[in-house]
């Protein structure tokens, strides 16, 4: 009797399915990053892709299916499709380096997302204008877009830069009136969607092995349909789920479970830091002409939840026994509900009045790698606020259901800016 214990390793695709140039079948990569994530979610069937055969006959009996695959050394090459799904805290990566391009969370979210990593890693601001305008040296326009982090008074907070002129910087919404002096600021790395000129786009794609105990599966062509961010007590928990082009099981090759590779960084918590909404509305249906540069409501918020989800359509063809080329990411949905434990009555007109906001959901600790932001730099509300929640025996609460709409409060439509919706990691 073999046990189930478990663990799933990923690897960056050179090319979409893995698929070797002298068979142009899929070929495990050289080596697989073991992921630290929950156990339960680790199991990768999938379903044969077959056509049932409908023959005439003579009798009251059944043909078998045919398997849509193709023929190596005269023998069927097995194949199946379907999901793969992980759950993780998003730990950072912490002092070990300034960039998740070679990070196993990198690679996760690359499968789904764009991203662009601040040019600065931590400086101190010379000079304050205000809290959305301050001078500090290391960032240029390429940076529009990314969020900066600052510790305010023992919390972390988190805005995004709308201009970059020489020294110059302007940022919205507004850090707290705390920011004064010459406080430290610290980049991020950005992870958004592909938007204008860049909509459809995505760093690159995945294949995952699963070891365990007398078995291994790989999944080629694995292509991100769905993020989930929620919480548990408090700590943010990711929740992913890949497409996968091609599924196949090599259990002649199985040695065990993989001891998974951690990051020294903090898990992100809830706590220690802002939820916030842009007192007005910022740039939307058209650019601006320069930053925007809003003020900020704190919320009162008790419970978030994000669902990042991607239509993925196949892009067919017959070269392989993929039967596509690629997955083409044809739409993104954003959806960022917040439950607020004391309503804020600034919102309550928002949906009535088609109010888009900028919102922000902040995590603590803030450091060198440590830190993740959520933002939503143009949010439209899909649900009445003044519609209370008095379900419960105890307060009235309030909810906030976001969607992105269009954002053209960047001066810039490089990189991340002027993108609809942003994760930023501590760099």
């Amino acid at each position: 009797m073999a046990v189930t214990h478990r663990t799933i390793g990923v690897a960056i695709e050179t090319s979409f399915g893995s698929l070797s140039a002298s068979t142009n079948l899929p070929t495990p990569a050289g080596a697989y990053t073991s992921i630290p994530c929950e156990m339960d979610p680790i199991l990768i069937y999938g379903e044969p892709v077959a056509s049932e055969r409908n023959d005439a006959r003579d009798g009251s009996y059944f043909l078998p299916p045919e398997p849509d695959t193709v023929w190596s050394s005269g023998n069927r090459v097995r194949r199946r499709t379907g999901q793969v799904q992980i759950t993780l805290d998003l730990t950072t990566i912490g002092t070990a380096a300034n960039s998740y391009d070679a990070n196993y969370l990198g690679a996760l979210l690359g499968a789904g997302f764009l991203s662009y990593t601040s040019a600065l890693t931590s400086a101190s601001v010379s000079s304050v204008t205000d809290v959305n305008n301050f001078v500090v040296s290391g960032l240029t326009s390429s940076d529009v877009g990314t969020l900066l982090s600052c510790e305010i008074n023992g919390k972390a907070e988190y805005s995004a830069i709308t201009e970059v002129s020489g020294t110059d910087v302007t940022v919205s919404p507004a850090f707290s009136a705390g920011f004064t002096g010459t406080p430290t600021v610290r980049g991020t790395q950005v992870y958004y969607p592909g938007s204008r000129t860049f909509t459809g786009d995505k760093t690159h794609s995945l294949t995952f092995r699963i070891d365990g105990v007398d078995f291994r599966s790989y999944a080629y062509g694995c292509v991100l349909e769905s993020l989930e961010i929620s919480l548990d007590n408090g700590r943010l928990m990711g929740n992913f789920t890949y497409q996968a082009a091609c599924i196949q099981d090599d259990h002649a090759s199985a040695v065990g479970p993989i001891e998974p590779v951690y990051n020294i960084g903090a898990p992100p918590f809830f706590r220690n830091s802002y939820v916030l909404v842009s007192t007005t509305s910022p740039t939307s249906l058209t650019n601006a002409s320069s930053g925007d540069a809003l003020a900020r409501t704190e919320l009162d918020c008790e419970d978030f939840t994000l669902t990042f989800t991607n239509t993925l359509t196949p892009m067919g063809n017959s070269e392989s026994i993929l039967a596509m080329s690629d997955y083409e990411i044809s739409g993104v949905d954003v959806e960022l509900s917040l439950t607020l434990s004391t309503v804020n009555t600034t919102v309550n007109d928002d949906y009535f009045n088609r109010t888009v906001r900028q919102v922000l959901v902040g995590t603590g600790p803030q450091g060198d790698g440590e830190g993740l932001a959520i933002m939503i730099p143009a949010a439209m509300l899909s649900n009445d606020p003044s519609a209370y929640d008095v379900s419960g025996n105890d307060i009235v609460r309030q909810t906030l259901n976001y969607k992105q709409s269009r954002f053209g409060g960047d001066v810039v439509e490089n990189n991340a800016g002027n993108s609809p919706f942003r994760l930023a990691l501590g760099i």
